[in-house]
C-alpha cells in the first residue's frame, strides 16, 4: 500500500470485503487513506485514494484512524490534539471534505474507535490525559454533537478497544481496564496489575499485554538475542458481560510484538523462539460444552448459567445448570437462596419441570416456599390447573389470607384457571371469594355464582336481581338449574324475571305481529327462550305455574306470545285450572258438612273458576287443542270441557257412551238435539236405551218418537220391536207416533194407487198409437223442412213421427234428427239402469244401507230398473 513510505495502520469493514490502510509515501503531507476490495475470489483492487491532510495546511502526524463497520464513518486522529471525520458520501470523492474536531491545548490523539450503538454511533478520541466522545450520527441525523469529556486519564497507544457486549470503551492504564460509557464517562474498572502495554478485543473477550518493566521493557529488549535477556509478558484473556468478568486465560510470553484475533482465534506473535525467532501461538477458545463442564466442575453455577445464556446453549442444558445451582443451596438448607435460583428458570422460559421444585419444597414442608414459586408460574402464565389448586390450598393452608384476597385481586384471570380457583376456594370454606371470581366479567363463571349465592349465602333475591342482568341465554340455563330453589323461596321475584326473560313485560300485539317477532324478526328474537322452556322452574309450586300461565294465556288483552306456543300451553294450563276445580268441588263437599257460609264462597269460586275454564277452552278450537282438552276433560270428569271438545271433534260415539253410562237423560236429548243433524243414528241409538231404560223417560220417548217421525229414521215394525221391550211404556204413550205412522201408510197407498192407475192409461194410450202406426195410412201434411225450415222438395224425406226433411238435412245415422236429439238421454239413462239392474252386490249394500220405509222405496227404485224381470235376472 505505501512501498516508500509509512503505514500507520490497518482496518477492515464490511464484513471483510474492505481493507482501509493509513500511511505516507515519504513526501510532506502525504499522508493518506486507501481503500482496497480485497473479496476472496479476486486480488485486491485500490477503490480510492486520497490525502488527508492539505497540501498547503501545516505540517503534521496522523498517529492513528478507525472506520465504521459499513464505511460510512472514518476518523484520523493527528499530533496536534485533533480528529479528522469522513462521512462515507465523501470518502470516494477526489478532495473530501472532513469534519475537524479540535480543542486548543489538547495533548496527541493516541486512538478513536467507532462504538454502533441500536441508535446512534459513537466516535471516541483518547489521548494520554482525558478520553472524549461525540455521537456523529443519530438515525437519520448526521450532525455531530458532543456527549462527554472524561479528564480523569487516557489511554497510551494500542492501549484501547471498543467493547460492544457492555456498550463502552475499554482503556487498559497500569491500575486496571476501566470502561467508559459514552455519556457518563468512567463507570467502572476491572482490576488487573501490571503495566499495560496492548489491548484488543476478541468476541465477548479483551486481551491485554502487560509487563512488569513498563513499555520501555519492550524497546529495551529489542537489541538482545538471548530469549533469557528479553522481556516477559503476561497475555491475558477476560470475558466479560454486562454482569461477570473472569480471566479466562493468562500465561507468560516472551517479547510478544503482535496479537492478532482473526478466523475465529487470537494469533500472539512473540520472538521467544531458539535464537531469537519469532513464534506464531494460537488461543483457541473452548466449546461451549466444555466451558459449562469446567464451570460446573467448579461449582461456579452463575457463571455457567450467564455463559448458556450468553453464548445460546440449549434451553435443557441452561435449565440443568440452574438446578444444579439450586439443588447446591437446597442441600445446604438454605431455602430461599434455592428458591431464587429456581425462579429464575420460571423468568427466562427454561424447561424445568415444576412438580420437580414442587416436590422438594413439600418434601421439606415449606409451603410458604411452595407458594411462592406456583405465584411466579401463575405472573409468567406458565401455570397449569394443578398448579391454580396448588397454590390456593398453600394460602388456605396457611391461612394467609391477605395474601390470597392480594393475589385474586390484583393477579389477572388470564395467569391462572378461573374453574380450578373457584373448586379449591370454596372446599376450604373461602365461599365470598370464590364467589367474586365467578362474578368477574372475565371469568363468567355465572353458574357457579349463582350456585354459591343459593347454597352458601341463601341470597335469593340478589341472585334474582343478578339473574336478570345475565344475558337472556345465561339467565335462561340459570333458571332451568335453580329455578326450583329460587320459586321455593322468591316465587314473586323469581316469575317476574322470567317474565322479562321472556320479553312478557312488552305491550300486547297481535298475533301475527308476535308471530313475526318471534319467527323472523329482531337480532335478538333466537335469544329470547320461549316460555316453555322454563316451565320446570315451576314444579316446586304449580300454583303460581297457573297463576303465570293465566296471565298469558287469559290475561286481559291479547296474548303476548304466538298462536302455536301458546296452544303448546294451553294443555299444561288447562290442566292445572281443571285440577283446581276438582279441589274446589272437594272443599264444597266438604264445607257441606260444616259451615254454610264457606260452601258458599267455595260454590261461588267454583262458578268462577268453570266459567274461566270453559272461555280457555273456546278461545282455542285447533284440532290440536281439542284433542288435549277432550283427554284432560276426561281424565279428570271435566263435563262441559268434555261435551264441548268431543261435539267440535265430531266424536259424538264418545258423548252417548258417556250419557249411557251414566243414565244421564237430560244430556243424553242434548246430545242427540245438537248433534243429531250431523248423525241420524244418534236418535235410534237413544231410543234404544231409553226403551231399555227403567226410569220414567215417557217425555223423553215421545219426543225422539216425534224426531224419528218427522226424518224417517226407522220403520215402524223395528220401532215397535223396540218399545214392547220396555215394561213401562204403555200404548196411550206412542198413540200418536202410530197413528201419524199409519196415516202416512194410507196416504201412500193411496197415492201409488192413484199413479198405477196413470200409468196403466198411458200404456193403453201407446198401445193404440203403436196398432195405428201399423194398421192405417198416415197422411204427412208439413211442406217445411223441420231443420231449415225451407220450402221442402223432392227428394224429401218423411219420419212417422211426423217430422219432414231435406235429404241434406238429415245425419248419417237415418234417425229423425229431432227425435233423435229427445230421445237420446232417455235412451243412455235406460242403459245406465239396466246396467245397474244386473249389479245384485249393489243392489244388497244399497238396501242395507237403508232403513225402515227407506227399504221399500229401494226396493221398487231397483223394480223401476227391470232388476226383477226375467230378462234381467237371466242376465244376472
Amino acid at each position: 500500500a505505501f512501498s516508500d513510505g509509512e503505514l500507520i495502520g490497518l482496518c477492515v469493514a464490511q464484513d471483510g470485503h474492505r481493507l482501509i490502510a493509513l500511511g505516507s509515501d515519504g513526501v510532506p503531507a502525504g499522508t493518506r487513506y486507501k481503500v482496497f476490495d480485497v473479496r476472496k475470489d479476486a486480488e485486491p483492487a485500490l477503490l480510492v485514494a486520497n490525502r488527508v491532510f492539505s497540501p498547503r495546511g501545516p505540517d503534521l502526524r496522523a498517529n492513528c484512524f478507525s472506520a465504521g463497520s459499513a464505511l460510512t464513518l472514518l476518523a484520523v486522529g493527528v499530533d496536534s490534539g485533533a480528529v479528522y471525520l469522513w462521512r462515507g458520501k465523501d470518502l470516494g470523492v477526489e478532495k473530501p471534505y472532513a469534519t475537524v474536531i479540535s480543542e486548543d491545548g489538547e495533548p496527541p490523539v493516541t486512538a478513536v474507535h467507532f462504538l454502533e450503538q441500536d441508535h446512534r454511533t459513537v466516535l471516541f478520541a483518547a489521548s494520554l490525559v482525558s478520553i472524549r466522545s461525540w455521537c456523529v450520527q443519530e438515525r437519520d441525523d448526521s450532525s455531530l454533537r458532543h456527549l462527554n469529556t472524561d479528564p480523569s486519564g487516557g489511554s497510551a497507544f494500542s492501549c484501547s478497544c471498543v467493547f460492544p457486549t457492555v456498550n463502552a470503551l475499554l482503556v487498559a492504564r497500569s491500575e486496571a481496564v476501566f470502561a467508559y460509557d459514552p455519556d457518563e464517562g468512567n463507570m467502572s474498572a476491572m482490576p488487573l496489575e501490571g503495566d499495560k502495554v496492548l489491548l484488543m478485543r476478541f468476541r465477548s473477550y479483551f486481551t491485554s499485554v502487560t509487563t512488569e518493566g513498563g513499555p520501555g521493557a519492550l524497546v529495551a529488549g529489542m537489541g538482545t538475542s538471548s530469549p533469557s535477556s528479553m522481556p516477559k509478558q503476561n497475555v491475558t484473556v477476560m470475558l466479560a458481560y454486562p454482569h461477570m468478568r473472569f480471566i479466562a486465560y493468562s500465561a507468560q510470553f516472551t517479547d510478544v510484538t503482535h496479537v492478532v484475533p482473526a478466523l475465529g482465534v487470537i494469533f500472539v506473535l512473540s520472538r521467544g523462539g531458539a535464537d531469537g525467532n519469532t513464534v506464531l501461538f494460537e488461543l483457541r477458545e473452548k466449546s461451549l460444552t466444555e466451558q459449562l463442564d469446567i464451570l460446573v466442575k467448579k461449582r461456579m453455577f452463575e457463571w455457567a448459567a450467564e455463559i448458556a445464556l450468553q453464548g445460546g446453549a440449549p434451553p435443557e442444558t441452561t435449565a440443568d445448570i440452574y438446578r444444579m445451582h439450586g439443588d447446591s443451596f437446597f442441600e445446604k438448607r438454605a431455602y430461599d437462596q434455592a428458591l431464587a435460583v429456581y425462579m429464575k428458570t420460571v423468568d427466562l422460559g427454561l424447561p424445568l419441570e415444576p412438580s420437580y421444585v414442587v416436590e422438594r419444597y413439600l418434601e421439606a414442608q415449606r409451603i410458604g416456599h411452595v407458594a411462592q414459586y406456583l405465584k411466579k408460574l401463575h405472573e409468567k402464565n406458565l401455570a397449569e390447573r394443578e398448579h391454580t389448586a396448588l397454590l390456593l390450598k398453600c394460602y388456605t393452608k396457611l391461612k394467609d389470607t391477605s395474601t390470597l384476597d392480594e393475589f385474586l385481586e390484583r393477579t389477572p384471570v388470564s395467569q391462572y384457571d378461573p374453574a380450578t380457583a373457584i373448586e379449591v376456594l370454596e372446599s376450604a370454606g373461602y365461599y365470598g371469594l370464590a364467589a367474586a371470581i365467578a362474578q368477574k366479567e372475565e371469568v363468567g363463571r355465572h353458574e357457579d355464582y349463582v350456585r354459591i349465592s343459593l347454597e352458601h349465602f341463601k341470597s335469593y333475591n340478589k341472585t334474582v336481581e343478578y339473574i336478570r342482568a345475565l344475558p337472556k341465554a345465561d339467565a335462561s340455563k340459570m333458571l332451568l338449574d335453580h329455578g326450583r330453589v329460587l320459586m321455593r323461596h322468591a316465587p314473586r321475584e323469581t316469575v317476574d324475571l322470567i317474565r322479562d326473560v321472556c320479553d312478557l313485560r312488552a305491550e300486547p300485539q297481535e298475533p301475527w305481529r308476535a308471530a313475526l317477532v318471534r319467527v323472523g324478526g329482531g337480532a335478538s328474537s333466537s335469544s329470547v327462550p320461549r316460555v316453555q322452556e322454563l316451565l320446570p322452574a315451576f314444579v316446586a309450586d304449580l300454583s303460581q305455574l297457573e297463576l303465570f300461565l293465566r296471565s298469558i294465556l287469559l290475561g286481559p288483552g291479547s296474548c303476548p306470545l304466538p298462536i302455536a306456543e301458546a296452544e303448546r300451553l294451553f294443555p299444561t294450563l288447562l290442566e292445572l285450572m281443571i285440577r283446581s276445580y276438582c279441589s274446589l268441588q272437594e272443599a264444597e263437599a266438604g264445607s257441606r258438612e260444616g259451615e254454610e257460609g264457606g260452601a258458599r264462597e267455595d260454590e261461588s269460586a267454583q262458578r268462577r273458576l268453570h266459567g274461566e275454564i270453559m272461555r280457555l277452552i273456546r278461545q282455542y278450537q285447533s284440532e290440536e287443542a281439542l284433542a288435549s282438552t277432550l283427554m284432560l276433560s276426561q281424565t279428570f270428569g271435566f263435563v262441559d270441557g268434555f261435551f264441548h271438545a268431543a261435539e267440535k271433534l265430531g266424536r259424538f260415539q264418545l258423548l252417548m257412551n258417556w250419557c249411557f253410562e251414566r243414565r244421564d237423560t237430560k244430556r243424553l236429548m242434548e246430545v242427540c238435539k245438537r248433534s243429531g243433524t250431523l248423525d241420524q243414528s244418534l236418535w235410534v241409538q237413544a231410543l234404544s236405551f231409553l226403551a231399555a231404560d227403567e226410569g220414567d223417560s215417557i217425555e223423553e220417548i215421545s219426543e225422539v218418537l216425534q224426531h224419528i217421525e218427522s226424518s224417517d229414521l226407522v220403520p215402524l215394525l223395528m220401532v215397535v220391536e223396540t218399545l214392547q221391550n220396555s215394561p213401562g211404556i204403555t200404548l196411550g204413550a206412542v198413540r200418536p207416533y202410530l197413528q201419524a205412522q199409519f196415516k202416512k201408510m194410507a196416504e201412500s197407498v193411496e197415492s201409488s194407487r192413484g199413479k198405477a192407475h196413470q200409468d196403466r192409461q198411458e200404456i193403453a194410450r201407446m198401445q193404440q198409437e203403436i196398432t195405428s202406426l201399423r194398421t192405417e195410412a198416415q197422411v204427412f201434411q208439413s211442406n217445411k223442412c223441420f231443420q231449415c225450415r225451407i220450402q221442402l222438395d223432392v227428394p224429401a224425406v218423411y219420419f212417422f213421427c211426423g217430422h219432414s226433411y231435406h235429404t241434406y238435412c238429415v245425419s248419417g245415422d237415418g234417425g229423425c234428427p229431432q227425435c233423435s236429439s229427445e230421445a237420446l238421454p232417455k235412451i243412455r239413462m235406460r242403459a245406465k239402469r239396466e246396467a245397474q239392474a244386473r249389479n245384485t252386490e249393489d243392489f244388497f249394500k244399497y238396501l242395507q244401507g237403508s232403513s225402515g220405509d227407506k227399504q221399500i222405496q229401494a226396493v221398487s227404485e231397483w223394480c223401476k230398473f227391470g232388476a226383477f224381470d226375467a230378462g234381467a235376472s237371466g242376465h244376472a
